[in-house]
């Protein structure tokens, strides 16, 4: 039986079908690597408009290199028909795992909303929205990595749009309130909430809502509150609830504000589960000692058996009762408030100052997108504009700091080459090194000051050599070493034999590849090695000259 041959890949058997393609094992001939074959649907090769869309999905998929998102092989067109090749996943999808198991433990739910968000932070630091995430949408390898698949209808935000402003996309049982309504603007939040419905998903095996009517169900995202986790399964920590119902908020600025700060929050929940285990443990171990135990035990089960007295039903009907009539009063106000008084450029201000003022990076972010870049648009030559314009700047710096705290938390790699710099320099700075840390912070400026996607760390960079300019003179490399190299000795003549051998590692791993530092590295490793360093570098250096010596005039130049 003749093989059929798409373009250089020999097609197999059928594995998938989406809403455009279909999907085939498939063989690269010239080498016999086995791929995922994806083809556009015949019956749909004379769309242009879903032809665009296919060149869109191979374009996204291009931008995307991450080990939890399908990689992307090549692609083309052969004949009348589109196709792409991509990294074939042979564990089948989290759909079918979840068909398997009913539902997974919350550890293994949370290990596996971790990657999800990993890969979520790299498509979103792309410009890439999914808009179709799902258990059918995350494939899994034989040892249980996920893998994101799928992006069809992905949005993205650096490009042109293919649907129609308005216009709902996605899978009714996943889809955010933003989503379904088209406003605000579908973005990186509408993949969080659908992640809230997959983690619920994992935990209890059904989605938060369910209706066989779509409209009905669209409806429940809309206005409805999903049943609580732990009535559904008693053994998930309140805590994981707690996440699920902050990633299905209605009102996406309510969400988590990004993938990032979703491994933040796991990472947090894991250790506050932790951490009430701990507390349980000791508790008990307490109560159930000698001196009584049981009689603790019994006063505890008899404080928890307690109930509290029902309030007496209110009969009335609805619109009588007083609040009822409150909240009526309240959003009629509102309206009034809103339609009558609209927000000028003092009250966008005050506004912003008052989330400035609290101590989250996520109420700075809302001064800045919800006040300020209005206030900017509205008034750009008011008398706000530039307060407003260094406020923005502000936020913009410590949102960079924020997430680029939060990689380094995670141990994860940095976001990009001046991220890597920054934190390259940061290292030197932290070590005392003011010299060091000062010329890298200037070759980060004088680097990327061209490059407008590196602004925040340009600007980071100028702050912190502004902060050395002003704190420190004017010491050399040399001179600072020969100063950490004798802070060693003191601490080795003390007995403080861990300090020192601290500070001969740092210099030897920072300035390896230093011309500048080649005796001092030479000292560190020999007195790491134990042996005899031999005469000491700041023995054979000159003493600074000195204000007025040689006919100086005691000016120093930075």
């Amino acid at each position: 039986m003749t093989k059929r041959m798409i373009g250089p890949f020999e097609v197999g058997d059928r594995i998938g079908v989406g809403g455009m393609g279909i999907v085939y094992r498939a063989t690269y001939t010239k080498n016999g690597a086995e791929v995922a074959l994806k083809i556009l649907s015949p019956d749909v090769s004379d769309s242009e408009g879903l032809q665009k869309r296919f060149e869109r999905e191979i374009s996204i998929l291009k931008k995307l290199q991450h080990p939890s998102i399908v990689r992307y092989y090549g692609g083309g067109k052969f004949g009348a028909q589109r196709f792409y090749a991509m990294e074939l996943i042979a564990g089948g999808s989290l759909e079918d795992y979840l068909k398997l198991k009913g539902k997974l433990p919350w550890e293994e739910a949370l290990d596996m909303t971790m990657q999800i968000a990993k890969a979520l932070e790299h498509a979103h630091e792309a410009g890439i929205v999914h808009r179709d995430l799902k258990p059918a949408n995350l494939l899994l390898t034989k040892d249980m990595q996920i893998k994101l698949t799928d992006f069809g209808i992905a949005r993205d935000t650096t490009a042109t749009a293919l649907t129609a402003a308005g216009k709902t996309v996605g899978t009714y049982a996943y889809m955010a309130p933003e989503q379904i309504r088209g406003k605000p603007p579908v973005d990186k939040k509408t993949d969080l909430y659908a992640m809230g419905c997959v983690l619920f998903e994992m935990i209890s095996g059904e989605t938060p809502f369910q209706s066989d009517n779509q409209g009905e169900m669209l409806m429940m995202h809309l206005q409805e509150e999903p049943v609580r986790i732990t009535s559904l399964v008693p053994q998930c920590p309140i805590f994981v609830e707690d996440l699920i119902f902050h990633l299905l908020e209605k009102d996406p600025q309510e969400r988590p504000y990004d993938a990032l700060a979703l491994q933040v929050e796991i990472e947090e929940v894991r250790g506050k589960i932790t951490q009430q285990r701990s507390i349980a443990a000791e508790t008990m171990a307490g109560m159930t000692g000698g001196g009584g135990g049981g009689k603790g035990i019994e006063e505890l089960k008899a404080a928890l058996g307690k109930k509290k007295k029902k309030k007496k039903k209110d009969n009335s009907p609805i619109y009588e009762r007083a609040w009822f009539l409150g909240s009526c009063l309240a959003v009629l106000l509102g309206f009034i408030i809103w339609t009558c008084l609209p927000w000028g450029e003092d009250r966008l201000l005050a506004e912003a100052d008052r989330l400035m003022k609290l101590n989250s990076t996520v109420d700075h972010v809302r001064a800045r997108d919800d006040f300020l870049k209005l206030l900017l648009t509205r008034y750009p030559e008011g008398k706000h504009a530039a307060h407003a314009q260094a406020m923005v700047i502000d936020v913009d710096k410590e949102e960079t700091m924020t997430k680029m705290r939060a990689r380094n938390r995670l141990k994860q790699p940095p976001a990009n080459e001046a991220e890597q710099q920054f934190l390259n320099a940061e290292k030197f700075r932290d070590f005392g090194d003011h010299v060091t840390a000062l010329r890298k912070f200037n070759a980060i400026v004088e680097l990327f000051k061209s490059h407008a996607e590196y602004r925040n760390y340009v600007l980071l960079a100028e702050d912190e050599a502004g902060k050395i300019k002003a704190k420190f003179g004017t010491d050399s490399l040399s001179a600072f070493l020969s100063k950490r190299l004798r802070d060693a000795e003191t601490a080795r003549q003390s007995g403080k034999l861990s300090e020192a051998e601290s500070i001969w590692t740092s210099i030897k791993a920072l300035y390896e590849d230093n011309a500048e530092a080649t005796v001092h590295v030479a000292y560190a490793r020999k007195r790491l090695r134990d042996e005899d360093p031999g005469p000491a570098p700041w023995l054979e250096e000159k003493p600074p000259e000195q204000p007025g010596e040689s006919g100086g005039t005691g000016t120093a130049n930075d």
